[in-house]
C-alpha cells in the first residue's frame, strides 16, 4: 500500500515546523516557547488493522527525549532524493536515539527522528522515524521485508496530551517523478494507535 507525503504529513520532512535539537538550555527554552513537555512519555494501545495482526492489540510507550533540526531533517531528504533509501539508512544509523518506542514489558527500538510541531487540536503532531533493526533470518533468508527498513510513528495529541495516531514498522519510502515523497507499507496496514496519553 503506498500513501503519499501528504496523505501522512510525511515521514522525513516531518513537519515543516521545527523546534529545533538543542542541548541544556536552549532544549528547555524551545520546549518552552513551543508549549511541549520534553522529555515526554506517552502510552498507546497498538490495534491491527490487516493479515494476522488483525484485531489484535499491543501495549506500547513512547518516549520522546530530543528533536530534530531542520538541517538534519534537509540532510535527511537530501541523501533519499539524490542517493536512495540506502544512503538514508546508512545516515540514520550513525545518528543518536532521540526517543523510543517500546512494546510494554520491552525495551523496543530507538527512534533516530523526532519532528513535533502545534496541531489544530490545540495540541501537537508528532511524528517519529527510525532505521529498524532487521533480523538475521531476514538477512539469511534475503526476505522481502529487507527492502523495508523504515519503522514510523505519526500521532497527533489535545492540549491534555490524549489523542491518536498510526504505527508502521515496515516501511519504503522515495521521492517519485513529480518529488513527492512516497512512503510503501509491506503487507499491511499501520497499526492504528488508540487511547494516547501523555504520562510524563
Amino acid at each position: 500500500m503506498k500513501l503519499r507525503f501528504f496523505a501522512v504529513t510525511a515521514a522525513l520532512i516531518l513537519s515543516t515546523v521545527s523546534l529545533g535539537r538543542a542541548q541544556g538550555s536552549d532544549a528547555a527554552k524551545a520546549a518552552a516557547e513551543a508549549q511541549v513537555p520534553f522529555p515526554a512519555q506517552y502510552a498507546a494501545t497498538a490495534i491491527g488493522q490487516a493479515g494476522p495482526a488483525a484485531g489484535k492489540t499491543l501495549g506500547l510507550n513512547i518516549y520522546i527525549d530530543g528533536v530534530t533540526s531542520d538541517g538534519e531533517r534537509d540532510e535527511l531528504l537530501g541523501l533519499l532524493k539524490t542517493k536512495g533509501q540506502d544512503a538514508l539508512v546508512s545516515k540514520m544509523q550513525d545518528m543518536k536515539d532521540l526517543g523510543r518506542v517500546a512494546p510494554t514489558g520491552s525495551v523496543g527500538v530507538g527512534m533516530r527522528v523526532i519532528r513535533i510541531r502545534k496541531n489544530n487540536l490545540g495540541g501537537l503532531h508528532i511524528v517519529m522515524a527510525t532505521d529498524r533493526p532487521i533480523s538475521f533470518g531476514e538477512l539469511y533468508n534475503a526476505t522481502r521485508s529487507t527492502q523495508y527498513p523504515i519503522a514510523l510513528l505519526i500521532m497527533d495529541v489535545d492540549k491534555d496530551g490524549k489523542g491518536s495516531g498510526t504505527f508502521a514498522p515496515l516501511c519504503k519510502v522515495k521521492f517519485d517523478k513529480k518529488g513527492d515523497l512516497v512512503i510503501e507499507h509491506f503487507g499491511q496496514k499501520p497499526f492504528r494507535l488508540a487511547s494516547i496519553y501523555r504520562e510524563k
